[in-house]
């Protein structure tokens, strides 16, 4: 069993009620509303969405505590029974539709001291284990000490996944702390082949993601496999949609034209058939 344990649906309802994901889609009803319109001759642009706005989606929806600032452990908490850092990543696109690949990556644990600004060193001397004792430290720490400090049981990470114009997702993940150690998490590849980043085994279930300690950034990176949890119930999808597109330079210049288009953009925002 890895660290990092998919919710299914089953488990997924008991965090995200109907009640709770009209709470989620007001929301992003609202960051559309406010996204850039682009100009009609460009390219469209993805959602743009804050990570400290995401993180009041949760609090609101999930009727949470927000908690922590900065590189804490977890974003929400919900006292003495679970907390949870929030997160969000691109899914990989073709014509629109979700493809094998691996999502953008986020980041599990990061430092740049000790094991962190030795990497660079280590990674030369080819010191691949002492450098995944460390980081498995590192994350396995930050995680029991807010267990102890918040006296909570659980740890989640709960996932926005800005997939196509159509939906997006959530999914989250259960962390199991006691995992996070040489035990269950070992190196993937022979030493010859690592360079710049140790490929590892036992954080997350290779069909729905991959991890890895990457040299550059000092950090160690989970990334997502989102078709392949999408096809194996994991996910909840949001309804979403690209932001439109006009010459806003000459719509102002005409105000009749603008306040038909801003009367039409109201009309579609208050469409609560959406929720």
């Amino acid at each position: 069993m890895p660290v990092l344990r998919p919710l299914p649906k089953t488990e997924l309802n008991s965090f995200f009620s109907d009640h709770s994901l009209k709470v989620f889609q007001h929301f992003m009803n609202v960051a559309l509303f406010a996204q850039p319109e682009v100009h009609k001759d460009k390219d469209g642009l993805a959602i743009q969405i804050p990570k400290e706005h995401l993180e009041q989606w949760f609090v609101q929806a999930l009727k949470v505590e927000s908690v922590g600032a900065g590189s804490y452990p977890i974003d929400i908490l919900a006292p003495t029974r679970w907390g949870a850092d929030i997160k969000m990543l691109s899914c990989n696109l073709k014509n629109d539709k979700l493809t094998k690949r691996d999502s953008g990556e986020t980041s599990l644990a990061q430092k740049f001291t000790g094991t962190g600004v030795d990497l660079d060193k280590m990674f030369k001397d080819k010191e691949f284990q002492a450098i995944i004792d460390g980081w498995l430290g590192l994350w396995h720490k930050k995680l029991e000490d807010v267990k102890i400090e918040k006296e909570i049981d659980k740890i989640y990470y709960f996932f926005f996944l800005r997939g196509t114009t159509t939906e997006s997702y959530l999914c989250g993940f259960e962390v199991d702390t006691n995992r996070i150690n040489t035990t269950h998490v070992t190196q993937r590849d022979a030493d010859d082949e690592i360079k710049s980043s140790i490929f590892l085994n036992g954080i997350i279930n290779e069909d729905y993601g991959s991890s890895k300690i990457y040299k550059a950034k000092k950090r160690l990176e989970l990334r997502l496999k989102p078709k392949k949890l999408l096809e194996d119930n994991f996910l909840i999808p949001i309804k979403t949609q690209i932001p439109s597109k006009e010459n806003i330079y000459n719509l102002v210049q005409d105000k009749t034209k603008y306040n038909t288009y801003i009367k039409a953009k109201c009309s579609n925002f208050l469409d609560y058939s959406k929720l």
